[in-house]
């Protein structure tokens, strides 16, 4: 569509360009034929046409020192600058006419690309209301503050299993329908993401108490927590098997949680946690098979 604007637009130019050239040798060939210059009749052949009939509608002559002279040379020659002006209206008409098209266009795109944006919306958030559970694998680390700690592994492992109870215990008690399991990790499904913000609080809170306590025992504590959002018809088994590869990437003393969880979270109102990225970390499922994921890192806003 946009070469035939193009054509036409040029067309119109030209013939705007060619109107006064013409107009000009109209007034250049009556010059001629006022000063009787002999060869006049072989110039105008081209252009007695148009003359000729400008002269049978209306003959246009006036009398000079009794001698009649033709005027409707002068009369095509104006008429080629009438000319003109139409084939410059004619041309910018076409401009307009293309830009009020274009304009059209782009509104009936931008109508259609919100349309598509509403109904991809909304099937976005019909499929995040059944991402309604969050799953959250913790992992502690405990070394010595001074020497080593190959002496202190069956009080390092009592210390940290007795706070994976703590942390159980507490769950059962503040949250319903959450479940944990407890191995070298602590694993744990919350069957309500809208109480995601008071857990998490609470969940630092106990890391932050425990971490105090064991460092006025010499005790040096790390972590790492690594969560997902998850549909609550989802294999437990597979979940858990996903959060031991992210945590496998070993950041420590962050809340690592997957692009699902951001997708979820951030359709919340009043949330108390930012996430920002962290890049995209490859998952291998097979010695050559891999699938990348984004992860972020999961923060108080203040």
């Amino acid at each position: 569509m946009k070469k035939i604007y193009s054509l036409i637009y040029n067309l119109f130019v030209l013939l705007k360009v060619f109107c006064p050239v013409i107009s000009l040798l109209y007034v250049l060939l009556w010059t001629i034929s006022f000063v009787k210059i002999s060869f006049y009749q072989i110039l105008s052949i081209p252009f007695e046409p148009l003359a000729n009939f400008i002269n049978s509608i209306y003959p246009l002559t006036i009398n000079y020192e009794g001698r009649l002279i033709d005027m409707s040379y002068i009369a095509c020659s104006a008429l080629f600058i009438l000319f003109h002006y139409i084939f410059s209206f004619f041309a910018q008409r076409t401009i307009d006419l293309y830009d009020f098209q274009e304009k059209t266009t782009i509104k009936k795109r931008h109508r259609d690309i919100k349309k598509i944006n509403i109904n991809l919306e909304k099937e976005l958030n019909k499929e995040l209301k059944k991402y309604s559970n969050f799953t959250l694998l913790f992992n502690v680390s405990l070394k010595s503050a001074y020497g080593t700690s190959e002496n202190r592994k069956e009080e390092f492992e009592t210390l940290k299993k007795s706070f994976y109870l703590h942390i159980i215990k507490n769950l059962k008690l503040r949250f319903k329908n959450s479940k944990g399991i407890i191995s070298d990790k602590m694993f744990v499904l919350c069957e309500n993401f809208s109480y995601f913000d008071k857990f998490i609080t609470n969940f630092i809170e106990d890391i932050k108490s425990f971490k105090e306590t064991n460092s006025q025992i010499n005790i040096n504590t790390e972590f790492s927590i690594s969560i997902d959002a998850v549909k609550s018809d989802t294999n437990i088994h597979g979940a858990l098997e996903f959060l031991e590869k992210i945590d496998s990437f070993n950041y420590k003393n962050k809340i690592i949680v997957t692009s699902a969880f951001k997708l979820k979270y951030e359709s919340l109102e009043n949330v108390k946690f930012k996430i920002t990225p962290l890049g995209v970390s490859r998952l291998f499922i097979e010695p050559d098979e891999y699938t990348d994921y984004e992860l972020y890192d999961l923060r108080f806003k203040n």
